[in-house]
């Protein structure tokens, strides 16, 4: 059995932080992300106003919504940690948005630095990376320099909507920064996925993987007041 912390005014998230307090900056990723759905008690408009557009997601309705969501990789290793996971209403079934929050961060190491020197690579993160691949319909070679956090953020998007028996999940950017930094990198990511984002503010067109209809998405926000 889960079950999920209430979260009543941003700061209750501090403690499930990587590092606390140190981790709280106004400015910082994760301080703009709850204010930024907290405020909206739903989507923020940002997020709203890039989804309009998308078939069955233009008419989503937050079902419940979770900070600092860990979830289990299906191989042996760390559960990834999402920053936000929105369980939506929509139509034609629910969905799952793993919300990815950045102002200037890196998406951590791309996949051959995480991956470490050889043949022969350490079992557990060849394993580890054989899986997500498998998940995303991608091929380990072409994953070299992507970065490694966009996987296993997207596959945590899949997985989950599966626990649920949900059809559709999205992986989805919300960027803080005025220039929309590591977006080409992003995009990166989203062209090896065959769903490209070409732009910020806009959601990749559908593919299906590991049985769900998957999107990718970037939005651009501006900073708290």
């Amino acid at each position: 059995m889960a079950f999920h912390i209430t979260t009543e005014k941003p700061e209750d998230i501090i403690p499930r932080l990587g590092k606390g307090h140190l981790h709280w900056k106004k400015g910082r990723s994760a301080y703009e992300l709850a204010h930024a759905w907290l405020k909206a008690n739903g989507f923020p408009p940002s997020i709203r106003n890039v989804l309009a557009p998308v078939p069955q997601w233009c008419h989503g309705q937050v079902l419940d919504a979770f900070f600092e969501r860990e979830t289990d990789l299906q191989t042996p290793g760390r559960f990834t940690q999402t920053d936000l996971l929105v369980m939506t209403r929509m139509d034609g079934g629910n969905g799952v948005i793993a919300v990815e929050g950045k102002v200037d961060e890196p998406f951590g190491a791309i996949v051959s630095d995480w991956l470490g020197a050889g043949p022969p690579y350490a079992p557990t993160r060849l394993k580890r990376l054989e899986g997500l691949c498998a998940s995303l319909g991608l091929a380990v070679p072409e994953c070299r320099e992507l970065y490694y956090q966009l996987l296993h953020r997207t596959a945590a998007a899949l997985y989950e909507a599966e626990r649920y028996g949900f059809p559709k999940a999205m992986m989805l950017v919300h960027s803080f920064s005025a220039g929309s930094a590591w977006f080409a990198e992003f995009a990166r990511f989203t062209e090896a996925m065959r769903m490209p984002v070409a732009a910020p503010n806009s959601v990749s067109d559908p593919r299906v993987c590991d049985g769900v209809e998957l999107r990718l998405g970037w939005v651009s926000d501006a900073v708290s007041p």
